[in-house]
């Protein structure tokens, strides 16, 4: 009996893992591809509580990688806006770009179809 009980809950938490697996990274894969294929990309590593402030041209992709992947940014001087793990961003302008954590750094890749 039990084992037929970690049989039925173990076969769905694999498919289901495997199925988001699968389907995060051609999220990944289309949002890298946003910009086009002549693109400029930069890396920035935020420190907790750092900012950078970003001129863009058209569209750009934000991919946030770290413990805590949220930043928080804000387009020419707009609201704030949360960002979790990717942003694509078609905009012209200023963008200001917060790690909001007090403890974690994050890296940031800003890839855009212009110069950064």
């Amino acid at each position: 009996m039990f084992e037929v009980v970690l049989l039925i809950l173990t076969v769905p938490l694999i498919a289901m893992s495997s199925l988001w697996l699968r389907y995060y990274r051609k999220i990944m894969y289309e949002a890298l591809s946003f910009p086009g294929s002549d693109y400029t990309e930069s890396v920035f590593h935020l420190m907790p509580s750092q900012s950078i402030e970003l001129q863009v041209n058209g569209k750009c992709v934000l991919i946030v990688n770290g413990v805590s992947s949220w930043i928080t940014m804000r387009v020419n001087g707009g609201p704030k806006q949360k960002v979790f793990k990717v942003r694509l961003l078609n905009a012209k302008g200023k963008v200001v770009i917060t790690n909001e954590s007090r403890v974690f750094q994050v890296s940031l890749i800003v890839r855009c179809e212009a110069t950064i």
